[in-house]
């Protein structure tokens, strides 16, 4: 890559980063090793070159001026002009390579972020909150990105303040020893300052974490909320939440504000400092007037310089804490692929968990229990999205590649997620380049009961739906879902409450439809919905986990009470 241009992003592979917030930090700045050594040393030329612009003044005062030699003023203004247009363009260079640099470092960020959810599948919600991830997405890539491109400026500042020192120790010893013990005692009174500020802000980014999962929840199940009369209640929990958040980040203000005055008040006291030792030395004629003039230049040129280290110091602290949550959340266990995947079996094979005792065999099979997520829970065994015994004809689930596996076992969950695009595209999933991908599309929505919200949309199938199909309906949504696992044509699917947030007429429908669609192929309904009990070959009845029970709704209802009476509560 040329460092003139911009770097393509994002990179085909983002690496694999150290485990560490000091190590994955280090590793974001060095991926383009000769783009962040250009960087590096147009910040010596830009923020370096400033401080030490004054040592000009010394030869236009003492040769110039002093000496009343025109010539030399004119070479000495020039050399200045020069110097000044070299910074000028170094801090033009600097800013373009310095932005470039930060936008490497936050995509790589994003890449490995969504490359650990993605590895993460199902397991994801189990591990760590929504509001976590969308706070490292958000906040923290922010904050990396910052930190690092902060890291540049402090190069040029410390070599700014070590010019200003070594121009000065070779001027007088005293003056250069007064800037280098002045510059040792800001460091010395920030160090605490900011490790009080890294505490806190751990503490503040913690609090963004979990009010933005709240706030997460209540955008997701807004609907149902409302419709339980929970509204006011977590609205008042975020409002709780929100307040004790404020009160952390009022916490940032008193070390922040104590570094700022450090900031602010140190260079103005090491000027005075310097002015004053400057003008004895003038007097003493140990020094010229044109040094005495340089001096207190250099010195007043350290006051951005200077400046600038605190505020970057307390940026690089914000991306170490940054830096850890992303680190928390590239640690995250991940279910281990089999080592020796073994084929499936021949097509037909049947279902099995261990656990709970239920077979699935090709035809529609409804799973009743009396808590959902035990229902669930087995079909997550079965689809191998959890850690299990469950067998696919005689081939261990946890043992087949994990392709073929979603391949010919789907799990299709109720609130699965909807992402941004066409509706076809929607439906199609990563069947989209199958040439027959619209013939399905058309199919498998006309089999979840979806032609109406088709047909309602201003470009049909070709409309546009952002995230998550917002502007739809729950119970629209929820036949979106249906539509696109059916379209995927899986030999085996799991579906957990499909048609819970629609009514009951369109239930039928899509009871009625779906076991015509999917015919002798192996198809499990979590639902206690008599609409779907009535069209299952076997519904098999779940207590405690364990499957007590198996035959039709009919037999079901006549030999077991507690079936009966589960199925009528349902029902009510």
């Amino acid at each position: 890559m040329s460092l003139l241009r911009a770097p393509d992003l994002p990179v085909p592979e983002p690496g694999d980063p150290p485990a560490g917030p000091l190590r994955l930090f280090w590793w974001l700045a060095t991926r383009r090793k000769a783009h962040a050594a250009a960087v590096l040393v147009s910040a010596v030329f830009s923020l370096g070159l400033v401080p030490v612009m004054p040592i000009f003044l010394t030869g236009a005062v003492d040769d110039g001026i002093a000496g009343r030699d025109w010539g030399a003023l004119a070479a000495w203004a020039g050399a200045l002009t020069a110097a000044g247009s070299v910074a000028a363009v170094s801090i033009v260079l600097h800013h373009r390579l310095t932005v470039w640099w930060r936008q490497d470092a936050e995509y790589r960020v994003l890449q490995l972020a969504t490359r650990k959810t993605g590895r993460l599948g199902s397991d994801l919600r189990r591990r760590t909150t929504a509001g976590d991830i969308v706070t490292v997405g958000i906040t923290d890539v922010n904050g990396i990105g910052h930190a690092i491109e902060s890291l540049a400026p402090t190069m040029g500042c410390v070599a700014g303040i070590a010019a200003v020192a070594l121009l000065l120790l070779d001027m007088s010893a005293v003056l250069g020893l007064t800037v280098l013990i002045g510059v040792l005692a800001v460091t010395v009174v920030t160090g605490p300052l900011l490790r009080r500020l890294q505490s806190r802000y751990r503490t503040y980014r913690a609090g963004i974490g979990a009010i933005t999962g709240r706030a997460t929840d209540i955008v997701a199940g807004l609907r149902v909320l409302r419709g339980v009369g929970g509204e006011e209640r977590f609205n008042a929990a975020y409002r709780r939440d929100s307040q004790r958040l404020k009160r952390s980040g009022f916490g940032l203000a008193a070390p922040g504000a104590w570094i700022d005055a450090v900031a602010e008040g140190a260079p103005a006291i090491l000027l005075g400092v310097v002015v004053w030792i400057s003008a004895r030395l003038v007097a003493a004629d140990a020094i010229t007037v044109g040094q005495m003039v340089a001096a207190f230049g250099y010195t007043a040129a350290l006051l951005l310089p200077v400046r600038w280290l605190m505020g970057t110091a307390m940026t690089i602290v914000q991306g170490q804490v940054a830096c850890a949550k992303v680190v928390e959340l590239l640690a995250l266990p991940e279910r281990e692929a089999p080592r020796d995947p073994l084929p499936g079996p021949a097509a037909g094979a049947e279902l099995h968990d261990p656990v709970s005792g239920l077979t699935l065999a090709p035809g529609l099979t409804a799973v009743v229990a009396p808590e959902t997520e035990t229902a669930a829970a087995i079909l997550d065994r079965l689809a191998g999205l959890t850690a299990s015994d469950a067998v696919f004809g005689s081939v261990p689930v946890a043992r087949m590649a994990t392709d073929e596996l979603r391949r010919r076992v789907l799990p299709a969950d109720h609130d699965a997620y909807l992402f941004a695009g066409t509706l076809e595209a929607l439906v199609a999933a990563d069947r989209a380049a199958a040439p027959d991908a619209a013939a399905r599309v058309r199919e498998a929505i006309a089999t979840a009961a979806a032609d109406d919200i088709v047909d309602a949309l201003p470009d049909g199938l070709a409309t546009e739906l952002g995230d998550q199909a917002r502007t739809l309906s729950g119970g629209q949504r929820q036949r979106l879902r249906l539509a696109r696992a059916l379209a995927a044509d899986p030999e085996a699917l799991l579906l957990h409450e499909p048609t819970s947030a629609v009514d009951s007429h369109t239930e039928a429908r899509i009871a009625e439809r779906l076991t015509a669609a999917r015919g002798n192929r192996t198809t499990a309904v979590a639902s206690a919905s008599p609409l779907w009990l009535g069209r299952a070959d076997t519904v098999a009845f779940v207590l405690d986990g364990k499957v007590v029970a198996t035959g039709t709704h009919a037999e079901l209802a006549a030999a077991r009470p507690d079936y009966r009476a589960h199925v009528d509560r349902e029902l009510a």
